[in-house]
Parts: C-alpha cells; sequence; structure tokens
C-alpha cells in the first residue's frame, strides 16, 4: 500500500483535531477511513447509474444541439403556468 498526504486547511482542519483531541479517535487517519466508508455507504446504485445513463446521455444531446436548452423563465412558465 502507498502513502497518500492531504494538506487540510481552516475549518476542516480544525474539525479533524478536535476528532482527535476529544479522543473519538486515536490518530486523523481513522476519522478518514470512517469519513470514507461513510461516503460509500450512503452511496445509492440506482442514482449512480441514473447520473451516468440519463444525465449523461442528456448533457451530451444538449452538447451537440445548444437549441434544445430552455430559459429559466420557460422552465418556470412549464413548471407553474407563468413567466
Amino acid at each position: 500500500m502507498t502513502d497518500l498526504t492531504i494538506t487540510l486547511s481552516g475549518e476542516v482542519a480544525e474539525k479533524l483535531r478536535k476528532l482527535v483531541a476529544d479522543e473519538h479517535y486515536a490518530r486523523p487517519e481513522e476519522a478518514v477511513a470512517d469519513a470514507l466508508d461513510a461516503l460509500n455507504a450512503s452511496r445509492d446504485p440506482a442514482l449512480d447509474a441514473w447520473l451516468r445513463e440519463t444525465i449523461t446521455a442528456r448533457a451530451d444531446a444538449f452538447e451537440a444541439d445548444a437549441t434544445r436548452g430552455v430559459t429559466p423563465d420557460q422552465v418556470r412558465e412549464r413548471l407553474f403556468g407563468q413567466g
């Protein structure tokens, strides 16, 4: 396994220091590992698939033909019937 060095600053660094100081974690690496595990566990495969398939296809279609886009006023009109 290779090492990775990450620099945190400001509020994020202070939060990590506090977690260790308050003895929630013995080392900063443990807190980061827990955060990554939580992030991975919260991922929804269905949402990932929808983003990867549907949204990517729509973005590609818009890039190929920008006239397919709508203005914010057009969106409001379609949703609420008002401009």
